[in-house]
């Protein structure tokens, strides 16, 4: 068949594409693996009409979109479920808690980056910034809240992923 060799280049440069985006979306490699085995199979099924469109690339990663939303959609997640991040995904995501961090205020920011990054208790807190513990929770919470607020809810995930292994 005059169109497979095609394909088979297509298959090359499309999959890693295809199982990055969904491994990103689903957080687990085996269902990434399957959602782009999915999407590849309908792109050759459809590679007659596909494969001479020039967007066929946005078309197969679509097609992961769509699967890996459907495959949230039948599934719950199992408790402990934790969400993998890639080396990327670890630098966009410190890279965005850095700017909002620097959006903080000075007192809110040092109470926080001490708390949180540094592991610090309260009390070392208090003592480092020279003010009282009580001044520290009120920092901690008006800048955990700043923080919620501008990256959302899912704080906690986000200062795991930061956090350098």
């Amino acid at each position: 068949m005059g169109a497979e060799p095609d394909f088979e280049e297509a298959f090359d440069r499309l999959w890693p594409r295809c199982y990055r985006l969904a491994r990103r979306m689903t957080g687990n490699r085996e269902a990434a693996e399957d959602i782009a085995a999915e999407a590849m199979a309908r792109l050759y099924a459809r590679w007659r009409r596909v494969g001479n469109l020039e967007w066929k690339e946005a078309w197969v990663l679509r097609v992961t979109t769509n699967l890996a939303i459907d495959a949230h959609r039948r599934s719950t997640p199992p408790l402990g479920h934790e969400r993998t991040f890639n080396e990327e995904d670890a630098i966009v995501v410190r890279i965005a808690l850095v700017e909002a961090l620097r959006a903080l205020p000075e007192r809110q920011r040092d109470a926080v980056v001490l708390r949180y990054l540094t592991d610090l208790d309260e009390a070392d807190v208090a003592r480092a910034l020279h003010i009282s513990p009580g001044t520290v929770k009120s920092h901690l919470h008006r800048g955990i809240s700043t923080l919620r607020r501008r990256l959302g809810d899912d704080l906690e995930e986000i200062y795991l992923a930061a956090r350098p292994t």
